[in-house]
């Protein structure tokens, strides 16, 4: 009975030892795949007096760390399940609904990065003008103003209250036509937002594409109501957001991450184009649409394809920022060699006022020095 009791008392001990036996034996494994020139690197006499040695030594550690991704993704579900934690990236509002940190960032510049964009966007339609091409600017709003509701506890800037609407304001008064898609979604009975992913679902996706459309006929840039109607899938299919992966949480069993969102998946026929070029006068697109994940998301290019009754190219990238498609577009040889009719540059709201970023500002010159 003593010796049980002995051996009790000792249980923390042994698996403390354990543990400790098991880091090592994981440290030498990963160190071994540390490479000569790295370890020749550690050598030098005067990073190792400046420290720069030991600082090497443990982002080498980290680098070749087996299991590494395990013990970082065991690190965020503990992180989760106990504290709420999602990660710098993520915030939870109500119930199972995540938002993205950027939408509640208030950056410093903020006020001369949407001026510089307004700019851009009223010298990019001057270029396009001179060779016949029309331009239609299109906000998306923040997840966190449309589904506001289930914000719960997070804080969104009353200094965004605004935002879109002095944007295009500034935009329109350019020149340029826009589209804020605010109303639309907003006024909309359902859901417009997946819970656990940054973009519009299928529902919110179909009306910012018929608000799309709308607003091309009201412009006359297309014909009205050529296309068909849109029937969204009744079913709900598990759909894992890109939230949850954001937050390190996508690995986890299903019972310690997020619940698997059930959403709509609709199969949309794409509409046919009579030639494999892509743009030009054999009956090829002659909308062109440039942007972010927003268009690459929920089938919103094959419903705004429907309510249109022809085809869309769809240039838009994912994690595209405010120009990241538009300006690999516009540099590229598709555009110098068969330029579209019309452009539809898609922006989410968050981008407006994001910092400005070095490709950015180089387009920003070339457009100014009247280069397109």
């Amino acid at each position: 009975m003593q010796i049980k009791q002995k051996l009790l008392t000792l249980l923390p001990a042994i698996a403390f030892a354990c543990l400790l036996l098991a880091g090592l034996v994981v440290s030498v494994v990963s160190l071994m795949a540390v490479t000569g020139e790295e370890w020749a690197e550690l050598k030098n006499p005067s990073k190792i007096l400046s420290g720069e040695s030991t600082r090497r030594f443990t982002k080498l550690l980290n680098q070749h760390f087996v299991l590494g991704a395990m013990f970082n993704q065991i690190e965020r579900g503990i992180q989760w399940n106990l504290t709420g934690d999602l990660g710098p990236g993520v915030r939870a509002g109500c119930g199972d609904w995540l938002f993205l940190t950027d939408e509640l960032e208030v950056y410093p510049d903020r006020v001369k990065s949407a001026q510089l964009r307004a700019t851009l966007a009223q010298l990019l339609n001057n270029r396009l003008k001179e060779r016949g091409i029309k331009l239609l600017m299109v906000v998306v709003p923040d997840k966190t103003r449309i589904e506001n509701a289930h914000l719960c506890g997070l804080n969104r800037s009353a200094a965004f209250d605004q935002r879109v609407a002095s944007w295009l304001g500034t935009v329109y008064s350019h020149g340029v036509a826009t589209l804020d898609l605010t109303a639309t979604l907003a006024n909309m009975p359902t859901e417009r937002y997946y819970h656990t992913d940054t973009h519009w679902n299928e529902a919110g996706a179909n009306a910012a594409a018929r608000a799309v459309e709308n607003a091309l006929v009201a412009l006359k840039w297309a014909t009205t109501s050529p296309g068909s109607a849109v029937t969204l899938n009744p079913e709900r299919t598990g759909r894992s957001g890109d939230l949850v992966h954001l937050a390190g949480l996508d690995g986890l069993p299903g019972f310690l991450r997020p619940r698997v969102e059930l959403a709509q998946v609709t199969h949309v026929e794409p509409v046919s184009v009579a030639s494999d070029d892509l743009f030009g006068d054999a009956g090829l697109p002659a909308i062109a649409l440039i942007g972010t994940s927003y268009s690459r998301n929920s089938n919103f290019v094959p419903f705004l394809e429907h309510h249109l009754g022809e085809p869309v190219a769809n240039l838009a990238r994912d994690g595209g920022d405010f120009s990241g498609a538009a300006t690999a577009f516009f540099e590229g040889s598709t555009f110098r060699s068969n330029p579209p009719r019309i452009v539809i540059w898609e922006v989410p709201e968050r981008v407006i006022e994001s910092p400005v970023k070095d490709a950015e500002r180089k387009w920003f010159e070339a457009l100014t020095a009247g280069k397109l």
